[in-house]
């Protein structure tokens, strides 16, 4: 549900790194002012009135070209009969594009639909619209559909996988795919450590794969702080991108 290392330890990239982490903290608690309390994305469907807010700010590096970073939000929201309301935008800045500017990205906005729950295992639906900076030259931002399935198992207390599959539909691109894989292994004191792979398939946007690794740990009962590394792994058309990962977790 997807930050500028441009001059090494000079006093500039320090300065450009506490800005772009004041921008995660004023984003996050814009939305959290229209947010009312717990909830865990992935298969698993919040139940009524509880949800979660994930907030990741990525500083990506790329073998050639300029340094950039991107600003990613996926909020899960849960309401009545086994439904959830999925939220996910981004915004990033010489990343999808040579431009310096901070531009708008996928924006998507979906309904998740629990189909099973039992004591280790739980599958869902999502269907969602969503839209993305044009390919085109006619339009700014293609548009499209995605359908997906999500299956997730815990064992016991300690651990849980999650896999997704898209297919998606553009308006200007024919048709792609997605997929997310992740592996989750709680530690003492709520501590966590993520893994995670993700990518595109052809169509949409471009195909490329990449992985990522996380820390979270709880700073108070429903806040927690995420810091992480994100690789690209596979790629076509595109250099090899790598970045620092800093994200909060809200539960509400």
């Amino acid at each position: 549900m997807a930050g500028p290392v441009t001059q090494g330890g000079t006093p500039i990239a320090r300065v450009q790194y506490i800005r772009q982490i004041k921008l995660l903290s004023g984003l996050l608690s814009g939305w959290l002012a229209y947010v009312p309390a717990t909830a865990t994305a992935g298969a698993w469907v919040p139940d009524p009135r509880n949800g979660v807010i994930i907030a990741n700010l990525v500083e990506v590096t790329r073998d050639q070209g300029p340094a950039g970073a991107s600003f990613e939000l996926y909020s899960e929201y849960g309401l009545n009969r086994g439904w959830a309301l999925v939220v996910a935008p981004s915004i990033s800045r010489a990343v999808q594009s040579q431009s310096t500017e901070w531009k708008v990205d996928e924006v998507l906005i979906g309904t998740r639909r629990k189909l099973l729950v039992t004591n280790t295992l739980a599958v869902s639906s999502q269907i969602s619209g969503f839209s993305i900076p044009s390919a085109g030259r006619d339009a700014n931002r293609a548009y499209g559909m995605e359908t997906r399935l999500a299956v997730g198992k815990s064992f016991g207390q300690k651990a849980w996988v999650n896999f997704e599959a898209a297919s998606r539909s553009c308006s200007d691109a024919g048709f792609g795919g997605r997929f997310d894989a992740t592996f989750g292994l709680k530690m003492d004191k709520d501590q966590r450590i993520i893994l995670k792979a993700f990518g595109d398939g052809n169509g949409c946007t471009k195909p490329i794969v990449r992985a990522q690794i996380s820390y979270v740990r709880p700073i108070s009962e429903k806040l927690s702080i995420e810091v992480g590394w994100r690789q690209a792994v596979s790629q076509e058309s595109t250099f090899a991108d790598r970045g620092i990962v800093i994200g909060l977790w809200q539960r509400f």
